[in-house]
């Protein structure tokens, strides 16, 4: 019988090993060094995230919430700080910064070539347009 291979390249839970050779697969697993395991967490982390967008009801949605979770509780841990501190910082920035309670989406902005605002929005990638009509009619040039 032809075996196949698939290259998975991902970071995969503690008990996944075990769960596949349960099914016959055979793995190629190894244990990462510190470095690399912080880096493979933040690509788990934006898979997961990207799994969250892709849901199609709320039960999807607490599993795909759960696993960003465990990636992010991961991640402290790895990371050396501790979700008490993370939590700590959310509501500060939610102080200063607001939530997500209103709901406000902002389609652009626009700014005067003198002003070095532009820098970040540059350095961040944000793409330059000509102009872009928003839901209430107003439009950026």
């Amino acid at each position: 019988m032809r075996k196949r291979y698939f290259k998975i390249d991902k970071l995969i839970r503690d008990k996944m090993p075990e769960i596949m050779r349960e099914q016959g697969l055979v793995l190629n697993p190894r244990v990462l060094d510190h470095d690399e395991f912080i880096a493979r967490l933040k690509d788990k982390l934006i898979e997961e995230a990207s799994e969250v967008a892709q849901v199609a009801n709320q039960d999807e949605l607490v599993e795909e919430l759960a696993d960003v979770l465990e990636v992010v509780h991961a991640l402290v841990i790895a990371s050396g700080v501790t979700m008490e501190k993370v939590e700590r910082t959310r509501q500060a920035k939610r102080l200063k910064r607001g939530g997500f309670d209103e709901r406000i989406y902002n389609a652009a902005i626009e700014v005067e070539s003198s002003n070095t605002a532009i820098d970040y929005y540059l350095l961040k990638g944000y793409q330059e347009i000509e102009k872009v009509e928003n839901k209430a009619g107003q439009k950026f040039k």
